[in-house]
């Protein structure tokens, strides 16, 4: 991801909704500065996208960004160079408009530039206390680089710094599913995460990977073109850990200059590919579901079949389950939530190649499975989850 150059722990009820009630979807590298139009933004809207994240060259290109995008419901979380050298005039130019979002501070810093950055949310907070400030952390991958590049020696340490700042959210990148397998640290991370966002009550944001590239430093090793089951596992197992946001890196293809970036939702021409429809599928499915799983809390999450380092088996039964078995290359997530009194089941199939099978016994006649639009049907003993796909509940 791009290095770009994120209020204390209030929380204002009106700025950190994308739209209503709804789950935000973020494009990270969404509809870029050049490329700003009403027309752009209509079909970034129609590809279920709600908030655009990038940088601007001026405060003008941000404030033309956030007017066209409001014409469609969209909001601008982005930054540009008066963010340091002019704080007091960017927040006051921008606060006011209804398309603004929030601040972007930085992507992917060290430590001590988080502490740096916090210096410049407290200026821009003594204007705007309305809106999100933003910072993206690097995931945790290898003990010596991660220590390099982050100057913290454990993840958590990291995590925490970030929790020290006023940004409202954490929100940190980790691409699984590259050629060469599922990438063995991608749900440590998502525990370490979740594990802070219950300690510091700030809610997480999680990555989904929508374009492709090259894998850096594994020579040979490339991010594939994302398919509608390796969106759905990316998807799927952040909302199963309680992430309150899903973004996409990337919806604008950025040019292949670092990396061999290709075939985003729309090319860095401007034109739409192929994977468009898939991202735009994922997104019908999100803004469903998301409903259950936005302002839920996730009791517990465990894994079946293949555990994963960082994580835990699953033991104990769900609340009116008798008895849960599977059968399946990688074995899935088991997920348990509470929402408005109410107890649900989600089931991952932890396979973006492979079906899941899921046996279960119930305890009484409470249990319903929940269609992904959230209809209650009757239960069955037997369910076929298709690769990276989920099974819903409602247990009580």
């Amino acid at each position: 991801m791009f290095r770009i150059l994120a209020l204390s722990f209030l929380f204002c009820a009106t700025s950190l909704k994308a739209t209503d009630d709804d789950m935000p979807i973020i494009a990270y590298k969404g509809v870029p500065y050049w490329q700003t139009s009403e027309e752009n933004f209509r079909i970034f809207r129609e590809c279920g996208f709600t908030i655009s994240l990038d940088s601007y060259p001026s405060i003008e290109s941000m404030v033309k960004a956030c007017r066209c995008a409001n014409k469609y419901g969209i909001k601008i979380l982005g930054r540009c160079p008066e963010i340091t050298s002019k704080p007091t005039l960017m927040a006051n130019t921008l606060k006011n408009e209804n398309g603004f979002f929030g601040y972007m501070m930085q992507d992917e810093p060290s430590v001590p530039e988080i502490i740096e950055r916090q210096k410049e949310i407290e200026r821009l907070i003594t204007v705007d206390s309305s809106h999100v400030f933003y910072i993206n952390l690097l995931s945790y991958q290898r003990q010596d680089w991660f220590e390099k590049s982050t100057q913290a020696k454990t993840f958590t340490e990291y995590l925490k710094a970030l929790s020290a700042t006023s940004c409202q959210y954490l929100s940190f990148d980790y691409y699984p599913i590259t050629t060469a397998g599922i990438r063995p640290t991608w749900y440590y991370n998502l525990e370490m995460v979740r594990q802070e966002s219950l300690a510091s009550g700030k809610p997480f944001w999680g990555f989904v990977l929508s374009v492709p590239h090259n894998v850096p430093f594994t020579p040979g090793t490339y991010y594939p073109t994302p398919t509608l089951a390796s969106l759905r596992l990316q998807v799927y197992s952040n909302l199963a850990y309680g992430a309150q946001g899903i973004q996409y890196f990337t919806y604008w293809t950025p040019k292949p200059i670092n990396f061999e970036y290709h075939d985003g939702p729309i090319s860095f021409e401007g034109k739409k590919t192929s994977t468009y429809e898939v991202v735009q599928q994922m997104n019908r499915e999100v803004r469903t579901i998301a409903k259950l799983f936005y302002g839920a809390r996730v009791l517990s999450v465990h894994h079946l079949g293949v555990v994963p380092e960082g994580t835990t088996r699953q033991q104990k039964m769900p609340v009116n389950i008798r008895s849960l078995k599977i059968v399946g290359k990688q074995g899935a997530i088991i997920s348990q939530i509470e929402k408005n009194g109410l107890r649900y089941l989600a089931i991952v199939n932890k396979s973006h190649e492979e079906n899941l099978t899921v046996r279960l016994r119930y305890l009484n006649s409470k249990p319903r499975q929940l269609t992904k639009q959230l209809k209650a049907v009757a239960v069955k003993s037997t369910y076929t989850v298709t690769p990276g796909d989920l099974l819903l509940f409602r247990l009580r």
